[in-house]
């Protein structure tokens, strides 16, 4: 089977998701260089709310990103489409709906009951 299409929407995700993971890095209050020495309280809040948002942000980001770089390597060894549970094709429909799905559909059924 050729996952051309599969490869060329999961590299471009991944350009996107290294874009988006370096804007937030950028957005994060705590590595800004003008940030003060001198703070209020509220500064702090602030600032940690921010912080905390971003980070939870950055590591959804990365699990993507970890997902897509799986995928990529499955569709470069020949592994790519192989139900990791049942060794079975995945369906093509579900692939192309989730580029970086490693079940089958029944297998992955199974897994969220």
């Amino acid at each position: 089977m050729d996952f051309t299409k599969q490869q060329k929407i999961l590299s471009e995700e991944k350009e996107k998701l290294l874009r988006q993971l370096e804007y937030y890095k950028k957005e994060d209050p705590y590595l800004a260089p003008e940030r003060a020495s001198q703070k209020t309280t509220d500064d702090d809040i602030t600032e940690t709310e921010g912080h905390d948002r971003i980070t939870a942000t950055r590591i959804a980001l990365k699990q993507d990103l970890l997902a897509v770089d799986r995928a990529l390597k499955k569709i470069d060894s020949g592994t790519y489409g192989v139900c990791e549970v049942c060794h079975q094709k995945i369906e093509k429909a579900r692939l192309e709906a989730m580029p970086t799905a490693l079940r089958c559909l029944a297998d992955e059924s199974k897994k969220k009951r």
